[in-house]
This record gives C-alpha cells, sequence and structure tokens, in this order.
C-alpha cells in the first residue's frame, strides 16, 4: 500500500499517468480496430447500434459481421488490452517505492478501463459515431435517420457497461497482489 508519505502524492501521480497513459493508448487502438472491422464488414457491430437502426437495417449480423467481431474482441482484448495492462502494471510496479501491491494496481487498471470508456463515449460514439457520422459506420438503408445522433442511447450504453471499471481494477489488483 503507498507507505512512504513523504512520496505519496508522487505515488499516486505515478497511478494516475499509468492508469491513464495506457488508457489512452488502449483507446486509440480501438477507434483504429472499429473502421478496420467496419471496413471489413459494416455489421460487425450490429448490436451496438440503437434499436430502431437495427430495425430498419433488417437483417442479422453476417457471417462475415460475426468472424469480424470475433477478430475486434480478440484484437482489442488479448492483442492489446492485455498487453497493455501488463505493461502499464510493470512500469507502475518500477515507479512506486513500495512496488505493485493491491490498491495501486487496482486503481491503476480501473483508469485504464475507465478512460477507453470516457474515450469510447464521449469521442467514438458523441464525436465521431453521432457528430462526424462517418459512412464507413453507417448501416447501408439507414444514413439518414435521427437515431444516429441519439446521445443518450449511447451514455445509457456506457453506464450499464460501467460496472466492469470496478471488477477490472478488483481482479487486476487482486493478481497483483498475488503475484507481488
Amino acid at each position: 500500500m503507498l507507505r512512504n508519505t513523504s512520496g505519496v502524492g508522487m505515488q499516486w501521480s505515478a497511478v494516475f499517468g499509468y492508469g491513464v497513459g495506457y488508457g489512452l493508448a488502449l483507446s486509440v487502438l480501438f477507434t483504429a480496430a472499429v473502421f478496420a472491422g467496419a471496413a471489413m464488414s459494416r455489421d460487425f457491430l450490429l448490436h451496438d447500434y440503437p434499436p430502431a437502426i437495427q430495425r430498419r437495417y433488417g437483417r442479422p449480423k453476417s457471417a462475415r459481421g460475426r468472424r469480424v467481431a470475433v477478430l475486434f474482441g480478440v484484437f482489442i482484448w488479448a492483442v492489446c488490452g492485455l498487453p497493455l495492462m501488463i505493461a502499464a502494471m510493470i512500469g507502475l510496479d518500477g515507479a512506486l517505492d513500495d512496488g505493485l501491491e493491491f490498491l495501486p494496481a487496482a486503481v491503476c487498471a480501473a483508469l485504464v478501463f475507465a478512460t477507453l470508456t470516457v474515450w469510447d463515449l464521449v469521442v467514438f460514439d458523441w464525436i465521431i459515431f453521432a457528430g462526424l457520422r462517418p459512412r464507413l459506420l453507417m448501416l447501408p438503408g439507414t444514413e439518414d435517420m435521427a437515431e444516429y445522433r441519439d446521445l443518450r442511447f449511447h451514455l445509457s450504453a456506457a453506464l450499464k457497461g460501467s460496472p466492469l471499471i470496478v471488477v477490472v481494477g478488483l481482479l487486476t489488483g487482486g493478481i497483483a497482489a498475488l503475484i507481488n
């Protein structure tokens, strides 16, 4: 636990810096992966669209869309997320006077995931998806729908997923405490 009281502020700034920094790196990779996935199959995130858009689109997710969705998940979580989280924990371990313990690891991991969640909501959903509305992210036949600009839909989805921030933090903190 951060015992050195003379450097507590410095210790927590390291936790914050690693959490937000690695969270931003994951967020940029996430955004690039969404565009790459949409270029391969526009319907790969079909179930993340507002219900009215899904209804007008009127088709189930294609076989290609399902494959791309799996590849997207593997890329984001296994190829990017896990290695970035490990790198954050290794870096943080070296930055802390007492090494990596439960609380700093949990807070850092929660910050990584919280940063991704906020980025996904504000930058990706609100600014790019709802604001800029790139054609690549519009499902064919639904381009004119006002539901693309439904900011509350995206906020609701982000809030539903937000308990995962705590879960990721607690799991990562627990693993760090076991290893250390």
